[in-house]
């Protein structure tokens, strides 16, 4: 809930126009497998009596245990509960048939309310599940009754019936288990599950009603038979403490473990987010094996999403809607599929930001410029003094390319003047002005803990160079939406910069696993991989990347550089010239580009030097550099050009010639072919 009263008007933008995706998609993305077993039915238990595990105050309030037993003997199956004063009688055994249909054959559980029953419904010849209320909250058994009678819903239980005798409600029998992680559940077929509860919370939600006790124990996991075989499914099942929005009053019928703290304001005035926060707790403990390995991909996003789902000291942090857990959450299983051995990749736009066209190459996907060769100068060796051949992108660029977040439907806390004033800040940022766009996000009055302010707060810090609070910030957003790439593609940029390439190289490699569209990945990706020795790595990259429409000339200009590319003189401890092999790549690929002169003069150029450090052939590297001069703009940088080539050009040969001049004198002359300088 809002603290700094900041709830007001819906549907406005952020800077463009909001949009409505599908925020379930993660389920298309888990394949069918790990089907669970039909379990076998409960063992007949007719004419036993309701186990003293099971058995329970019925005053709500209390719900204690009753009738056990102690020192060796059985508990009493009548009496008064010692702790509120409540009467309990457990006499009536099972065996028993209610409303002259059902016969009830075993105890699925009880608690406060009552017991639920497996009975075979002697009209239909199957089991169902009866659930019998106590007297004492008979209107419970109506108000379940009547929230479910109206639902049809995959992944909720369906009402079969009601029978006043009891009062029972009879229920589907799901055939199935409580949410658990079996040994060989992949983390993604788990949080598939969760996708699908959070779908049914979402109806639920919809139609005005509160769940109000989502945990493991009420969500079944069982096998369906679908139309192309067996089907891994859960459904959301006891609805015996759900609730109308319009209900007023605390939560009563709750299991503290999987609710908020009793001080929440969610028990006082119940909404989605007291199922959502269930949800999480859910699945926390259902995926706890997998979250110890934090550096498996995506697991680390797993938890920030779980983190913001149950947090208690920031309530306001928490998820509204289901529809905005499920954004998150599905993004979260396209990080897993992609890393998995199938490497499962998914085109989609961002539910969040904008689209981002530029690719941040850094130099890589162009040809040396042209003023690089016009200022080198060389060495006796003809080693050239030449800048590094590609780089971080700077921060201001940075700063302007990052997309513009879209608006929320779910969220709050985002008005008209909130939108404007964020829209005034991007558009500071573009013309370059830092301050006025700290002045306009002040003004949009965002809590400091919202995505939004955090987002814009890491642009700002990036317009005034300060790349260290630039990374603060972002992550800040990370950890509010990790199931976006472009959060971690900020990351990448910032970690590039700072020059922790590791930390870059990770951030990268998530994103454009996961995404290969996203080229300023993939080319920040290439750029860290080079100087860490991975040049076979890094180009392949830039292979991948050029099947990505819109960036495929820029990542096949970049492959050919990065074959030829040079980052240091030979005897450095940085990776020095191509191989052979690498060069006749480049080539071979520098010929399949449809280029302009300039362009690929400059290309043959930056081989050529590559070659010559291996073979130390100053006269191709020479010829190489002079055609570049048939592209200079000015006078001036031709002549540069043309006198670097003359320099590198090997020293001419003298050769003595056998026939003397008139003086009688021995007479040599140049080589042909060479020039000299």
């Amino acid at each position: 809930m809002p603290t700094g009263g900041h709830r007001v008007a819906r549907n406005v933008t952020a800077g463009v126009a909001q949009v409505r995706p599908n925020p379930w998609y993660g389920l298309e993305l888990v394949p069918e497998g790990h089907v669970p077993e039909l379990p076998e039915l409960p063992l007949h238990t007719a004419g036993g009596l309701l186990d003293e595990q099971h058995r329970h105050c019925a005053n709500p309030a209390c719900g204690k245990p009753v009738g056990r037993g102690h020192g060796g003997e059985p508990g009493r199956v009548e009496g008064v509960c010692p702790h509120c004063g409540t009467r309990f009688d457990f006499s009536r055994p099972l065996g028993r048939t209610v409303a002259g249909r059902y016969e009830l054959e075993h105890v699925l559980g009880s608690g406060a309310y009552g017991a639920a029953y497996l009975a075979r419904d002697r009209n239909l010849d199957t089991h169902v599940v009866l659930k019998h209320l106590n007297q004492s909250v008979a209107q419970t058994a109506l108000d379940e009754r009547n929230a479910l009678v109206g639902l049809r819903h995959d992944s909720i239980v369906r009402i079969l019936g009601y029978e006043p005798e009891g009062p029972h409600l009879v229920l589907e029998y799901v055939p199935g288990a409580p949410l658990v992680a079996r040994d060989d559940d992949p983390l993604e077929t788990l949080l598939a599950h969760g996708i699908r509860v959070l779908q049914a919370l979402d109806y639920l939600h919809a139609r005005g009603l509160l769940h109000c006790d989502v945990k493991p124990l009420n969500i079944i996991r069982f096998r369906e038979d679908g139309a192309t075989g067996p089907l891994d499914r859960v459904r959301l099942i006891d609805f015996g403490s759900v609730r109308s929005r319009k209900d007023t009053g605390p939560v009563v019928a709750y299991t503290k473990p999987y609710a908020p703290p009793q001080e929440d304001r969610e028990h006082a005035e119940p909404t989605p987010g007291f199922d959502l926060f269930g949800l999480g707790r859910t699945l926390l403990e259902v995926c706890s094996a997998h979250l110890k390995n934090r550096t498996a991909p995506g697991v680390h996003s797993l938890e920030l999403l779980l983190q913001r789902a149950t947090d208690v000291g920031l309530p306001e942090r928490r998820f509204v809607s289901a529809r905005q857990f499920g954004e998150q959450l599905s993004g979260v299983v396209r990080q897993l599929v992609a890393a998995s051995p199938t490497g499962r990749q998914v085109a989609r736009p961002s539910a969040l930001f904008g689209s981002m066209p530029e690719p941040l190459h850094g130099g890589l996907g162009v040809a040396r410029p042209l003023g690089d060769w016009v200022r080198a100068v060389p060495d006796e060796d003809g080693l050239l003094t030449l800048p590094e051949p590609f780089s971080a992108p700077r921060l201001g660029e940075i700063a302007v390319a990052l997309p513009t977040p879209l608006a929320d439907p779910d969220d709050p806390y985002i008005g008209e003047s909130a939108g404007n004033a964020l829209a005034e800040s991007r558009l500071a940022l573009r013309r370059k002005d830092a301050a006025l766009a700290a002045r306009a996000l002040e003004r949009s009055g965002l809590d400091r803990w919202h995505w939004l302010h955090a987002w814009y707060s890491g642009l700002i810090a990036l317009a005034r160079a300060d790349t260290a609070l630039a990374a603060h910030h972002f992550t800040e957003v990370r950890q509010a939406v990790p199931g976006e790439l472009i959060p971690q593609l900020a990351l990448g940029l910032c970690a590039e910069c700072d020059g922790a390439r590791g930390h870059a190289l990770a951030h990268y490699g998530t994103v454009f696993a996961t995404a290969p569209a996203l080229g300023a990945a993939g080319f920040g990706l290439a750029r860290v991989l080079l100087p860490a020795g991975r040049r076979e790595d890094a180009v392949a990259t830039m292979e991948r990347l050029a099947q990505e429409f819109g960036h495929e000339r820029e990542a096949r200009i970049a492959a050919v550089r990065l074959l030829g590319t040079v980052l240091s003189p030979p005897g450095t401890e940085r990776p020095g010239t191509p191989t052979e092999d690498d060069l006749a790549q480049a080539r071979e690929t520098l010929a399949g580009l449809d280029l302009d002169d300039a362009a690929a003069a400059g290309l043959r150029a930056e081989i050529q030097y590559a070659e010559f450090l291996r073979t130390r052939d100053r006269l191709a590297l020479s010829e190489a550099v002079r055609q570049l001069g048939a592209y200079a703009p000015t006078e001036r940088e031709y002549v540069a050009l043309v006198d670097l080539a003359n320099r590198l050009r090997p020293a001419p040969e003298r050769r003595w010639l056998r026939r003397r001049g008139r003086t009688g004198r021995a007479r040599f002359r140049d080589t042909p072919g060479t020039l000299s300088s």
